[in-house]
């Protein structure tokens, strides 16, 4: 089981990651086990969440899978073609003020990232997935040579600047200027930035936004429904020798994180864990309860997610008009 994704803020565009390695800065990535966890500690305490009667479902679909639906709380996040977007027109910003110091440089193309609430939501749902990892996250570069980092002179390094911060301010120590010329506060990404957010928006997810994503998931591990198609679970999962309370149990066990990849006996258990979870389907009582949670968050906080929305429709509206006149 999978916590939602963008538990915590993004980085303010997506450039801004994609030079990463040009600028020095460093990120880590989980692998393993692990990486399915992660962001765990983002989502709201259990403790912390105020009572709310359990809302109405109505019928409850049989799934096995629900990477080809939404969420409600979508409507108001960003999606991964909408990042690919302003990353393009931040792209298209950054590299005229670049080019206006006299310098040589084009933006990486961005591409789409995988953004999707529910693709990995419920994790693991897939035979073909666990006969192969088990329990480990799948390593899409398995097999691949490592690319060369993009090759970007210190000049263009300099003028590009770090970006801005979560905070709204330039990264600490960015230059102010270049060859006597004055760079705009934070280089030439962090103008790209705040142009892009003129108008509204921050370049990443509303926090009200993430809170209901982050919210509904954990109101729904905690749902009577949820609570007792478990039981059901753990009871399919005993019958093939199997000892745990919840899907999230099995998922963690230490054992799996003890090796790079799977044993024979995590494939076997996350094997039987997927075809008990389709046998009294956890993923359908699990997704229809989550998204009636959703709803009822939505309706609370709407007059906030309208506006967030409205905030995201005017960046983007902006970066189609940046990305309209090109570079």
């Amino acid at each position: 089981m999978t916590p939602p994704r963008r538990g915590r803020p993004l980085p303010v565009l997506l450039l801004t990651a994609a030079l990463t390695a040009t600028l020095a800065l460093t990120a880590g990535c989980a692998s393993g086990p692990a990486a399915n966890t992660a962001g765990a500690a983002a989502a709201p305490a259990s403790g912390t969440l105020a009572p709310m009667e359990p809302p109405p479902i109505g019928d409850v679909p049989r799934l096995s899978r629900v990477d080809d639906r939404a969420l409600p709380i979508e409507t108001y996040l960003l999606s991964g073609e909408q990042f690919r977007q302003l990353d393009t027109a931040q792209g298209v910003l950054a590299t005229r003020c670049v080019r206006g110091f006299g310098l040589d440089y084009s933006a990486p193309t961005p591409t789409a990232p995988a953004t999707t609430q529910t693709a990995h939501r419920y994790d693991p749902v897939e035979i073909s997935d666990v006969s192969a990892n088990g329990y480990h996250s799948p390593d899409p570069d398995r097999g691949k040579k490592p690319g060369a980092a993009p090759s970007v002179s210190p000049d263009v390094t300099t003028v590009l600047g770090a970006g801005l911060g979560p905070d709204g301010r330039p990264a600490p120590g960015t230059a102010t200027e270049y060859r006597g010329r004055q760079l705009p506060s934070g280089g030439c990404i962090a103008d790209a930035q705040r142009q892009l957010t003129a108008r509204g928006g921050t370049g990443r997810d509303a926090d009200v936004a993430v809170g209901v994503n982050y919210e509904g998931f954990e109101r729904s591990r905690q749902d009577p429904r949820v609570l007792a198609v478990f039981r059901d679970w753990s009871g399919c999962m005993a019958e093939r020798g199997y000892s745990y309370g919840t899907p999230g149990d099995a998922l963690k066990d230490p054992r799996w994180g003890a090796t790079a990849t799977p044993s024979a006996e995590e494939i076997a258990t996350a094997t039987a864990d997927v075809e008990c979870k389709a046998r009294v389907n956890v993923v359908g009582v699990w997704f229809t309860v989550e998204s009636a949670y959703e709803q009822e968050l939505i309706r609370l906080k709407q007059p906030e997610l309208t506006a967030a929305k409205a905030a995201n429709d005017a960046m983007l509206a902006v970066a189609a008009s940046v990305t309209a006149t090109g570079a």
